[in-house]
């Protein structure tokens, strides 16, 4: 059980676990950034306490469409080893789910991303999602 008191900062709320993300697969980055996003946008979204409000604002921007915009977006601040991540999860058994639905497999290379991310580089992680929730603001 999470004991609140030895909590230093917000980053203890979370386990942060002992695994090392390159030997990941690509599939379980994408279902660990999925949950991260989700929560992300749930937050970034949070201006009102009315769920149904609050669920018609944060499901555009957690579709596969959305995703898909955001990777736009995020896609020329990304490093070579980021791009790298991305086009693994876009080319995974996983983003096939849908067979060669684009915004899907992008929304998966998105996802690994940010399970990536939040396993090697919060700090990173969060820049680049400010900048990528920025689309829905143009």
């Amino acid at each position: 059980m999470l004991d609140f008191d030895e909590l230093n900062n917000i980053t203890d709320l979370f386990p942060t676990p002992d695994v090392n993300p390159e030997e990941i697969s690509t599939d379980a980055l994408a279902y660990l950034g999925d949950a991260v996003f989700n929560l992300y946008a749930k937050l970034y979204m949070l201006v009102d306490t009315k769920v149904q409000k609050l669920h018609k604002n944060v499901t555009p921007v957690v579709s596969r469409q959305g995703q898909s915009k955001i990777l736009g977006v995020i896609a020329p601040l990304l490093t070579e080893r980021e791009k790298s991540i991305v086009k693994r999860g876009i080319n995974s058994k996983g983003a096939k789910k849908h067979g060669n639905d684009r915004q899907y497999m992008e929304s998966t290379g998105l996802e690994a991303l940010i399970g990536y991310l939040y396993l090697v580089d919060k700090n990173r992680l969060a820049f680049l999602l400010k900048e990528g929730m920025k689309w829905g603001k143009v």
